[in-house]
């Protein structure tokens, strides 16, 4: 082909046909011209398509460590549910004059301990790392930075600075003064135990016991609402991130 080109090239020179030659010669560089715009469009549309499947991928395994933190979520909802029935009934329990009863043990058994979340950060950092600009929906993109840049660290740094600081410093010290605590039998569970006050009505005669509870009631009650709305905001960036994979898989 490039020889027959070139060859009427030469012919329309030697027949002194200058114009039809530069209308020639203007064809051939339209038609580079446009054989270089298809080649960026197919390059275009094939880098697009990369970073599609990219996001794609990323979103997946973002949707599958959602799945995981919300597990741990739960369990600390329902961690902190456990510690505060077991405080309420304690602090009720030493604010009245009834008899000890051995099913309390339970209860002044599980006054210890809080919760920290444990979130899996890896499939963020590596959509960070990559460019969170590579998730085109613009909400969804929010949605996820938000999650993982304010929501989680708020319940977290919550965590940290004020419950973990009672609980060794106030509640732990109050507890393990007042009350025995031994292992239950044949449980190998972390976390479970039983106890019993030392002197019942020492206890009942003094604050300290009581001023711990009363401030770990209300710790336990303002984490639930932390850990609560910790779990909405996981539903919803799920929620948000299941409706564009389907998206996507339907287009």
């Amino acid at each position: 082909m490039p020889r027959f080109f070139h060859a009427f090239r030469m012919r329309l020179l030697r027949g002194n046909r200058l114009t039809r030659y530069l209308v020639y010669a203007l064809g051939e560089i339209v038609l580079v011209v446009i054989g270089i715009l298809i080649a960026l469009e197919v390059n275009n549309r094939n880098s697009e398509a990369k970073i599609r499947r990219s996001e794609t991928q990323y979103l997946n395994e973002i949707a599958k460590s959602l799945r995981s933190d919300l597990k741990d979520v739960h369990f600390n909802i329902r961690f902190n549910e456990d510690r505060l029935r077991s405080s309420r009934i304690v602090l009720d329990f030493l604010n009245s004059e009834a008899a000890y009863s051995d099913t309390l043990d339970r209860h002044f058994g599980s006054l210890l301990y809080t919760t920290r979340s444990v979130v899996n950060y890896s499939a963020f950092d590596a959509l960070t790392s990559q460019g969170i600009e590579i998730i085109a929906n613009d909400s969804l993109r929010r949605l996820i930075t938000n999650l993982y840049s304010f929501h989680y660290h708020n319940v977290i740094d919550f965590e940290k600075q004020d419950d973990h600081a009672l609980q060794y410093h106030v509640v732990m010290p109050g507890v393990l003064e007042h009350v025995q605590v031994r292992p239950v039998p044949g449980g190998e569970t972390a976390g479970l135990q039983l106890g019993r006050p030392i002197d019942l009505s020492t206890i009942r005669q003094g604050n300290a016991l009581q001023n711990a509870l009363t401030m770990n009631i209300d710790l336990r009650i303002y984490m639930l609402s932390n850990y609560r709305q910790l779990e909405q905001r996981i539903l919803e960036c799920q929620q948000a991130i299941e409706n564009e994979l389907e998206k996507r898989s339907g287009s």
